[in-house]
């Protein structure tokens, strides 16, 4: 497999971040976001029969499951819905070796995992509270949509996407200057996000021509690589767990 030299220079030398999406959790998971919709809906079913869920989006089941219940029922709900048994993809492996920065959306705990597997010491900020725990020195993973193992961190609801810049400030600080200093790597991931969209664009304005290279592992249509390359992310048309595992070959790391 062809990578960029730039690339792997950037992860040799540590001066790369990765960016997670659920592309890579699916293959260990077994299922994504539309199946966590429909289980919360088929709860919420069972007293509303007339509930069609299947055309409304995960956030909004989120919503309405919250409203019915209240917000603690709803993430104790999503936590129980992750499993926390699954053994990490030799990508996560690869990954976690390759990257001593990981920003990832995901609940589950495959990164975990694949810490303890090279027995390597990591830690993990999935709270806004957890932000003076970064270290440049050490291994670490920002969930920053929160985490299953702490139910109350989990972003799920419009109230959590909308005010998430007030509430994760200083977790989104951390996430920007990761985006400001390092080579950027997407992989699984949509760029749907709203706060990572912000934290790009603001990045492109401040440093415009000096702004770091970042790359977008996927299978990407020729009108949605033109889109990423008009926001300064060029395209790697390549399997997400093949691309990991060869680019941590290459880079030599341990």
């Amino acid at each position: 497999m062809q990578i960029k030299a730039a690339l792997i220079d950037a992860v040799r030398d540590r001066q790369a971040v990765l960016f997670a999406g659920a592309g890579i959790s699916w293959k260990a998971i077994g299922f994504g976001g539309a199946h966590i919709r429909d289980q919360l809906g088929m709860q919420i079913k069972r007293d509303y029969p007339s509930y069609e869920f299947q055309q409304r989006s995960l956030e909004v089941v989120c919503d309405e499951y919250a409203a019915l219940n209240d917000r603690i029922a709803l993430v104790d709900r999503l936590a129980a819905l992750i499993p926390q048994d699954k053994d990490p993809q030799e990508s996560h492996v690869a990954a976690v070796k390759s990257f001593r920065f990981i920003v990832t959306t995901n609940w589950d705990l495959l990164f975990e995992g694949a810490y303890r597997k090279i027995n390597k010491h990591y830690q993990v900020l999935s709270q806004d509270a957890d932000a003076p725990m970064f270290n440049y020195d050490q291994r670490n993973l920002l969930k920053i949509h929160g985490s299953a193992d702490r139910p109350v961190s989990l972003v799920a609801t419009t109230d959590d996407y909308e005010n998430y810049s007030e509430t994760h400030a200083n977790l989104l600080q951390k996430v920007a200057d990761l985006l400001q200093n390092n080579t950027v790597l997407f992989v699984g991931y949509g760029l749907g996000d709203e706060h990572i969209r912000h934290l790009l664009a603001q990045v492109r304005r401040s440093r415009q021509q000096w702004a770091r290279k970042a790359f977008a592992v996927g299978y990407y249509d020729e009108v949605r690589s033109k889109l990423l390359a008009s926001r300064q992310i060029e395209t790697i048309d390549a399997d997400a767990d093949e691309f990991l595992t060869e680019l941590a070959s290459q880079a030599g790391v341990n």
